[in-house]
């Protein structure tokens, strides 16, 4: 990474830096003031992606305001923080779709979960706890960090279609086999492109423009890549229970039950994948702003935005998928009935009418059941 100077000039478009005439006698101090307290966030060398420049905030009189909008963001990202262990520990013990899914997923909340920790350490820093700045090489990790995990969730719809792709064209075995290394596979390709399209926008090898339509892109060929593939497997479903099908196609039970959690697990994926086109439209429009000439402030704005539309869309994305799986929502309830009665006694099972279904006296339960086997047969 290039060494970046305070008295170099400061180019809006790529750091959210401001411009000031030279014949200012308070430039080179408010330029000072901004490298200890911002870290020297990007010149012509370097992106920092939404980073906001806190000396031009106390020159505009607005410092109280975005502390204030700094603690609330630390709030919902504990809370966030809580909901995505949560999320984990679903992941790992309750089984509710393929493990190349499954593994898929956790690649998802991983990536959100370390840049959740990076964007701590720029509030952090941001809040004005780092008057020496100690923290200069690790705000320029945090920035990679951060916007490496941003870049990931940008990119992410491709790879569940890919996935779900896979599981129709292999649905003879795709439940019996796991085929673990469809999801390892695609991680080792999606990876590098990210990392390397991420390295590409902190570096200014390409423009702003050019990640924002490969977003809007790639985010589109996902969305139409899900849905095309829900059609093909209710059309392949179908022909099941045509009757004048059964004597053409031979259907085992492990195809037909892949057959089932393919159209399943689409729905899944449509619901979810529409809040994360939403969201990314959301955030990759945000980001154009650093294109156009606009109001420094009006450029800090929306940085903020950004920020909070990110943490929207960390928070909403999980309940999303939580609310569409019943597994995960049966286990919350058994855990939120473990904390609430701990001294609960499981009741004897019993029938329609409330009748003893089951006794501990075996002759009992001989006698009743031939009593009700006579009824039934003379």
């Amino acid at each position: 990474m290039r060494n970046y100077r305070a008295h170099r000039s400061v180019d809006r478009s790529r750091s959210g830096g401001v411009h000031r005439s030279n014949n200012d006698p308070t430039d080179s101090n408010k330029i000072i003031a901004w490298e200890y307290k911002m870290c020297s966030p990007s010149t012509s060398n370097v992106r920092f992606i939404t980073f906001v420049n806190t000396s031009y905030i106390e020159a505009e009189n607005m410092e109280a305001i975005f502390n204030i909008l700094l603690k609330i963001e630390v709030g919902v990202l504990v809370f966030s923080w809580i909901e995505f262990l949560y999320l984990f520990y679903l992941f790992v013990f309750i089984r509710a779709m393929h493990f190349n899914l499954t593994f898929l997923f956790m690649n998802y909340g991983g990536q959100y979960f370390c840049s959740m920790l990076s964007r701590c350490i720029i509030v952090y820093q941001q809040l004005g706890n780092d008057p020496n700045n100690d923290l200069h090489h690790l705000i320029i990790i945090a920035n990679y960090v951060r916007t490496i995990g941003l870049f990931i969730a940008m990119y992410i719809l491709p790879i569940f279609m890919i996935e779900r792709c896979l599981a129709t064209f292999f649905v003879k075995n795709y439940e019996k086999s796991r085929k673990i290394w469809v999801s390892f596979m695609i991680l080792s390709i999606f990876h590098p492109l990210v990392f390397a399209s991420a390295i590409a926008y902190i570096q200014c090898w390409l423009p702003v423009v050019f990640h924002v339509i490969s977003f809007f892109i790639v985010n589109i060929i996902g969305y139409i890549g899900i849905h095309i593939c829900f059609s093909y497997n209710i059309k392949k479903h179908g022909k099941f229970y045509r009757t004048t099908c059964f004597t053409n196609v031979s259907y085992g039970l492990s195809e037909r039950f892949q057959l089932a959690e393919n159209i399943k697990m689409c729905k899944v994926l449509k619901k979810v994948q529409i809040s994360i086109m939403f969201f990314n439209i959301g955030c990759c429009s945000i980001l154009l702003m650093d294109h156009f000439k606009v109001e420094m402030m009006i450029i800090y704005w929306s940085y903020v935005s950004f920020n909070f539309f990110c943490l929207v869309y960390g928070i909403t994305v999980p309940i999303i998928l939580y609310s569409a799986l019943p597994e995960w929502q049966k286990e919350t309830r058994r855990l939120i009935f473990m904390c609430i009665r701990k001294g609960h006694v499981e009741e004897e099972p019993k029938s329609t009418f409330g009748e003893t279904m089951i006794y501990n006296d075996h002759t009992i339960e001989s006698n009743i059941y031939f009593t009700q086997f006579n009824k039934a047969t003379f």
